[in-house]
């Protein structure tokens, strides 16, 4: 079941890991995610640059790409997964969720309407 957190890698090359920053039942089945991707000297996403003390499943510093956020309904992320375009894997960590969350709370690349889909600030 796709939700807040749940992390999946595409099974399409590169084969970027992908996190889920909202609660579908908290947005009539929308969700919002984020792919991990390695970061490079003129990244437009420096807005939350994670390791792999971040993520076991990372190996080296990576970015959240917020400007190529997805969002979308969760039953056709499922669908995607049934038919093998995605891999759910271990999920980050909560601390990693929670920085990845405030990254989207404060990254110009994510839209206002994208950012409406995270959840509640505590």
């Amino acid at each position: 079941m796709i939700g807040l957190g749940t992390s999946l890698r595409c099974n399409l090359p590169p084969r970027h890991i992908w996190v889920v920053l909202s609660d579908p039942s908290a947005n009539a089945g929308e969700i919002l995610m984020v792919n991990l991707t390695t970061l490079r000297d003129r990244s437009v996403d420096e807005a939350c640059i994670l390791g792999p003390a971040d993520y076991s499943l990372l190996t080296h510093r990576s970015t959240v790409a917020y400007s190529r956020s997805e969002s979308g309904k969760a039953d056709a992320l499922q669908q995607s997964v049934e038919r093998g375009g995605f891999r759910i894997i271990s999920p980050v960590p909560p601390a990693t969720l929670a920085k990845i969350i405030e990254g989207a709370r404060n990254s110009p690349e994510l839209s206002p309407a994208k950012k409406k889909l995270l959840p509640p600030a505590t």
